[in-house]
């Protein structure tokens, strides 16, 4: 189970981008939509070790976890797909994922079934990844990140710059991924949409701060999603 608990944090020491940000989650996947500046990528970030917490706490079934470095907190169980998917261009697909498994410390003989998983990475495994569409990198970037073996799985605008027809893809990757594995998902998101048809739970953020938590299996809780944020 990941717990968080009063988390704040940002860019530099004593200036805070987000605060008070607490949540539980034990398998399925919640959502933070908010509009650009609300601090979610900053909130990826810290919950993934990239950024140091200002405050608060990160517990991953039980173990405090929020003083980890960034490769402390994969080889504890988070892992990071981040904006922009960031893919290692100039190598090919497989060694993307060769060098993502060996940066957890993990084998890399789970590769064979992630290509059966996403079959158009097991196609295209010995081309660059420079050379993929944007799904295509998107899937690969996902790919990276669940070849750690992680428990909680932070995705930071995993729709961003891609078509609807590829959002709506992706979608129903995320979704079986979540299914098939039993792992968890926080999501930072501008689109109401992917996050309607994924998440449980959605935060509204603004200025930093959660202003209301919206349950997704109540209609008048969508509702108020696709009202203010659908196509954000």
């Amino acid at each position: 189970m990941l717990e968080v608990t009063g988390l704040r944090g940002g860019y530099r020491e004593n200036v805070l981008v987000f605060e008070d940000i607490s949540f539980a989650l034990d398998g399925g996947a919640v959502g933070f939509i908010g509009r650009n500046g609300a601090g979610k990528t900053c909130l990826a970030q810290t919950l993934s070790g990239a950024l140091r917490a200002g405050g608060g706490a990160i517990t991953l079934d039980g173990v405090d976890v929020t003083a980890g470095s960034s490769r402390g907190r994969v080889r504890s169980g988070i892992s990071l797909v981040p904006e922009g998917r960031l893919v290692f261009g100039q190598l090919t697909v497989r060694e993307n994922l060769v060098v993502a498994a060996h940066a957890a410390g993990r084998s890399s003989s789970g590769i064979g079934a992630l290509e059966e998983q996403f079959p158009i990475l097991g196609q295209k495994r010995g081309r660059p990844a420079a050379s993929l569409s944007g799904g295509e990198q998107q899937l690969l970037a996902i790919a990276r990140a669940l070849v750690q073996e992680p428990k909680v799985v932070v995705l930071d605008e995993p729709s961003l710059g891609l078509s609807p027809v590829a959002v709506d893809a992706l979608t129903a990757t995320l979704r079986s991924v979540v299914v098939d594995s039993g792992l968890s998902m926080v999501l930072m998101e501008q689109n109401g949409e992917l996050l309607s048809g994924l998440c449980d739970q959605v935060l509204l953020v603004e200025q930093g701060r959660v202003v209301r938590s919206l349950d997704m299996h109540d209609e008048a809780d969508e509702n108020t999603l696709y009202e203010s944020y659908l196509g954000v």
